[in-house]
């Protein structure tokens, strides 16, 4: 390359991979942030699920945990929030959860939302600083990574609708880098803390435990009793008891209200072969214990990495969870940076990944969740190939110049 060019090139390369991104992500936080001050937040069209959170909050503060899982108490602090002012969209989280929501909520609708949106933008951007020294492609274009990352629709929906992804991308990152730089037991709090969204701590909990990783699954342990203490200390020594009951009966109607925005296989085919709820309940079962063992077998392996087998989890535990929603495949740009330096059939496919979520967006409900499904599965697949050590093309160079 001639001299006199050179610095027109990296001059572009700058502008593409740190200006350019630097300003979507500005724009995007201001339009955010100027929407949720106009838009009326009793037209439904503020914070997407939000409201379950909000009023979870408001309920504790005013009234402590008693009727936190009643639907109509539910409903009542829900009132002039959604748009349908007989609806209700259930919280079924552990009680901690709302405690942390109930902070919130002192700061009113608005404010509480614009704070939920804040606190897991800055997750995500975490989330891709945190694994920096597990990602080449993390660590020389953390500006370019974390626009496509924040643009992921998934996750973007996330943000925006008020849900908590992020903050499961943050933990798993966490616990990815503080294995790696040999924290075990940091890394099992990391797991440990994921248990405020069950679907996904407990099943990774078993994993750890299962593939011997005793350090690690000391820490998870340690969180497990703080995080169940925290719940004792507001709601009773017995309070995973009932809300194991309401969480649980909430399955059903969430099966039937958000039959089309499942990401896992179990949800995806109860949805589109209309399963009763028993079968929906067998399936979901029997997936989940042969994903779960199948995890363990890799975690197993001498050959898999820390990258790769908390790519595996990430992705995996999506795919295997009862009723994972569109957005929680978020989480896949944990698993897409921990991949894409250790196999060149990644880069495609994270690029498909992208891609299918905002074809979901155009299509639904024609073609819903398939394409997502499908590609993540693929994704999940070529992790497997490289702990075999099956040979994808040009390995490693996944951090080439762009």
């Amino acid at each position: 390359m001639d001299q006199s060019t050179a610095p027109a090139v990296s001059s572009r390369r700058r502008f593409r991979l740190k200006v350019l991104p630097l300003a979507a992500l500005v724009t995007l936080a201001v339009v955010m942030f100027l929407g949720a001050l106009v838009a009326p937040d009793d037209s439904g069209q503020l914070g997407g699920d939000f409201p379950a959170f909000y009023a979870a909050g408001s309920i504790v503060a005013d009234d402590g945990y008693d009727d936190l899982y009643d639907l109509e108490v539910q409903r009542a602090a829900q009132r002039g929030l959604l748009e349908n002012e007989d609806g209700v969209l259930f919280f079924a989280y552990p009680p901690f959860v709302a405690t942390g929501y109930s902070w919130l909520s002192s700061l009113g609708y608005r404010g509480a939302y614009l704070a939920q949106m804040l606190l897991m933008a800055a997750a995500a951007v975490a989330s891709v600083l945190l694994l920096r020294p597990l990602s080449s492609v993390a660590r020389k274009y953390p500006a370019a990574v974390i626009a496509a990352a924040v643009f992921f629709q998934p996750l973007l929906a996330s943000l925006i609708g008020g849900q908590n992804t992020a903050l499961t991308m943050l933990l798993i990152a966490g616990a990815a880098r503080a294995e790696a730089s040999g924290y075990p037991v940091i890394s099992g709090a990391a797991v440990g803390l994921l248990a405020y969204k069950p679907q996904y701590g407990v099943p990774l909990a078993v994993v750890v435990a299962l593939s011997g990783r005793w350090r690690v699954a000391l820490g998870t342990a340690g969180a497990w009793f703080v995080l169940y203490a925290a719940g004792a200390a507001v709601a009773g020594w017995g309070w995973a008891g009932w809300w194991w009951e309401q969480a649980t009966a909430f399955r059903d109607t969430n099966a039937t209200a958000n039959g089309d925005l499942f990401v896992s296989w179990p949800g995806y085919l109860e949805h589109l072969t209309g399963m009763g709820e028993s079968a929906g309940r067998i399936l979901a079962a029997i997936v989940g214990a042969a994903g779960v063992l199948a995890i363990v077998w890799l975690w197993r392996r001498p050959t898999t990495s820390v990258a790769v087998r908390y790519a595996v989890a990430a992705i995996g535990l999506t795919l295997v969870a009862p009723q994972s929603l569109f957005y929680e495949a978020g989480v896949g740009a944990v698993a897409l940076l921990l991949l894409v330096d250790l196999d060149g059939r990644v880069r495609p496919l994270a690029f498909a990944a992208w891609l299918g979520g905002w074809l979901y967006v155009a299509t639904a409900p024609a073609i819903n969740t398939t394409v997502l499904i499908v590609v993540l599965t693929a994704i999940l697949v070529a992790a497997v190939a490289v702990s075999l050590g099956v040979r994808g093309g040009d390995r490693g160079t996944a951090a080439r110049p762009l």
